[in-house]
């Protein structure tokens, strides 16, 4: 059979095609309704997304639908009027005839100088029984969409990459599993071609995670679906540069280049199929940034290094000038810069989703009507004693107070910053904290300051990881890069198994003679600015940056833990019971749980997973919050154990209702979130 062949290679496709369900839908609805209600779909997205694949699937849906199919490509015809007619003609003229029609045209930003004959001319006049799918690059033109007649017949699908679930199934369809499964998964973001190409890598290196390093012929391969024509080296530059920050602007997309104009640089960028737009500017698609960068840190390490200490430059003269509403966006962008650190990633993941979408502004000054709010959010979080150290501080310091609000000007947080040179022997007693850190800096010489750090908290998640936490660490940054005379600076944190790691990166040390207690054990982390002054401090944190090409070993992944459903429902009990003390959660079995295991970022150590392992317990209490029935037993869990009171009478008292209310919504809650999350480690 002439065909048989290429009936294999359908079938074969067909078999490894996954997502794109919404789709598939609205195509398999309109070709089995009576009649066409809409005439037109256009698909568009960048190279590499899937359209072709898709518009075999429509063929499929179409011919089993009885419909007559011509599937032509934008690649094998002239764009003229008269090769696309006479290629229409023969399409038709090779397909089974049915009762209806069904136009198939890939690579449709071929066929650009056609839109409007297309459009004007030529659609119009085909038989009311056919459908016609487009599928290109770039977003339709504005005249389908601004046509009266046409906004009726038409509909619009832009591809986006595949989700996370998506993408596994593509894999596991493969036989990629393990470690080179979230490798894949942390590369390609999803993105259809980039799955299959290092899918192929994988099989050729079995038991290996995917490196971009070591995979040049991928990278560039994907490379080659972005960018198609060769930019010229301005534009060129322009990219790489757009490439490596969160996003990009023209006097950004300027400071980088080194040029005094790049209007028609960023307008080029502006123009590019696989870039989106957006009121912070312009930025690639997430597997196009990564391609452009891996392919510029490979092929010229030393541009890759002057770009990213160019970015460096521009966010730190940000962080140097008067705080403004976006302090936060100046820290987010920085710390973008080294996404790729496995110490900055996860917490760059966590603080993502909070940055675009929290209210939060610079901090302002102590304001009258702040003190009862800050005491209150003390007590609350470390206790009476550490409240007790702070009213003393709000009187002897009030001018180093910061505190953060929303747009409502309600309290988010704030930051005690305490200078030590300027105490008396009755502030020294007042606060073990300060007797502690000023015994460890010793003796100041004439001119110099040490600064401590004393409360920094966020009104919900205290020290955890928040929005309101990016506007704390960009303070102190400032701070460090702005204070006169600046010796020793010291950072207590009641947190520090969450904390030590990025503070270590950040260049601060452990400094154990500085520990304090006070209700509750904290530590204290310093840095020595006559030592490494804060330039030189700058300059060695870019060369924290993963730059290296040698490959490295692959995390070693602990056995995974299988709890039967009432150790489960004990273990999540326990972590209810510490959630808010985020270091008592190591000892938990749901850390090796698939649970935990499944939602965790590649290459995740034990404070990841405990981090994780918060956001399941939160994610699942939200699904009380959406229902008015069960929202009293929400604000019971989030008394007891989210944002606990100091204990469960008090917690009941906080939300208003008499204990014995109180513990059965709070013993309702915890079955909830028990169940949910059962629930998922038990799923497929």
């Amino acid at each position: 059979m002439p065909d048989a062949l290429q009936q294999r290679l359908r079938r074969s496709r067909h078999a490894h095609f996954v997502g794109r369900g919404q789709e598939l839908a609205f195509f398999r609805e309109a070709l089995g309704a009576d009649a066409l209600e809409v005439h037109l779909a256009i698909v568009h997205g960048p190279g590499g997304i899937g359209k072709t694949s898709l518009l075999e699937e429509v063929r499929a849906i179409a011919e089993d639908a009885g419909a007559s199919v011509a599937r032509i490509d934008g690649r094998d015809m002239a764009a003229t009027p008269e090769a696309f007619e006479a290629a229409v003609h023969a399409g038709f003229a090779h397909a089974a005839r049915g009762a209806r029609r069904v136009l198939l045209v890939d690579t449709y930003e071929a066929l650009a100088d056609l839109d409007g004959w297309l459009r004007r001319s030529f659609l119009p006049t085909l038989p009311d029984d056919t459908l016609v799918v487009l599928a290109g690059r770039a977003l339709p033109d504005v005249g389908w969409r601004t046509d009266p007649g046409w906004r009726s017949e038409l509909r619009i699908f832009p591809l986006r990459n595949l989700s996370t679930n998506e993408s596994a199934e593509f894999l596991d369809a493969q036989g990629i599993g393990g470690d080179a499964r979230e490798a894949a998964l942390a590369f390609t973001h999803g993105h259809p071609l980039a799955l299959a190409l290092v899918a192929d890598h994988a099989r050729q290196r079995p038991g290996r995670p995917f490196r971009s390093a070591e995979a040049p012929d991928v990278v560039g391969a994907l490379l080659a679906r972005f960018v198609q024509d060769e930019p010229d080296p301005l534009n060129r530059a322009a990219l790489e540069a757009a490439s490596l920050v969160r996003a990009t602007t023209e006097p950004l997309l300027a400071a980088l280049l080194d040029v005094d104009d790049a209007h028609d640089a960023f307008g080029w960028l502006r123009t590019l199929h696989f870039t989106e737009k957006g009121e912070r500017g312009v930025w690639p698609h997430d597997l196009a940034r990564e391609v452009i960068a891996a392919d510029l840190r490979w092929r010229d390490p030393d541009r890759f290094a002057e770009l990213h200490r160019r970015a460096r430059r521009v966010y730190t003269d940000r962080l140097l000038a008067p705080p403004t509403s976006s302090l936060h966006q100046t820290l987010a962008d920085y710390a973008f810069l080294y996404r790729d650190n496995p110490i900055v990633r996860p917490f760059f993941a966590q603080l993502r989703h909070s940055w675009n979408t929290a209210g939060h502004r610079a901090g302002t000054a102590l304001r009258d009507g702040d003190r009862d709010a800050l005491l209150a959010m003390t007590r609350r979080h470390e206790g009476d004693a550490s409240a007790d150290a702070l009213a003393h501080w709000l009187d002897a310091q009030p001018e180093g107070v910061e505190v953060f609000r929303d747009e409502d000007e309600s309290i988010q947080g704030f930051l005690l910053t305490l200078n030590l040179g300027a105490m008396t022997d009755e502030d020294e007693a007042a606060d073990p904290a300060v007797r502690a850190a000023r015994q460890s800096v010793g003796t100041l010489r004439e001119g110099e300051r040490a600064l401590l750090f004393r409360h920094w908290m966020d009104a919900g998640a205290h020290q955890g990881v928040s929005a309101v936490q990016s506007l704390i660490f960009a303070s102190t940054v400032r701070t460090y890069l702005t204070t006169p005379g600046l010796a020793v600076s010291l950072l207590a944190t009641s947190n520090p198994d969450l904390w030590g790691p990025v503070l270590a990166f950040a260049g601060l040390r452990h400094r154990p003679d500085a520990d304090f207690e006070q209700e509750r054990a904290s530590a204290v982390f310093a840095h020595d600015w006559r030592a490494q002054p804060p330039e030189a401090w700058l300059d060695a944190l870019a060369e924290r940056t993963p730059q290296a090409t040698a490959p490295t070993e692959a995390p070693r992944r602990d056995p995974l833990v299988v709890l039967s459903h009432d150790g489960f429902e004990e273990a999540v009990r326990e972590a209810l019971r510490t959630y808010a003390r985020p270091h008592h959660m190591r000892a938990s079995p749901l850390l090796q749980s698939r649970l935990v295991r499944d939602a965790a970022p590649p290459g995740a150590d034990e404070v990841d997973r405990i981090e994780v392992l918060r956001e399941l317990i939160a994610e699942a209490s939200q699904g009380l919050e959406e229902s008015p029935r069960e929202e009293p037993y929400a604000r019971a869990l989030h008394a007891a154990y989210l944002e606990p009171a100091p204990t469960q009478m008090l917690a009941s008292e906080r939300v208003g209702v008499p204990f014995s209310t109180f513990r059965r919504h709070l013993g309702r809650a915890v079955d909830h979130v028990v169940e949910e999350l059962w629930r998922r480690e038990t799923a497929g």
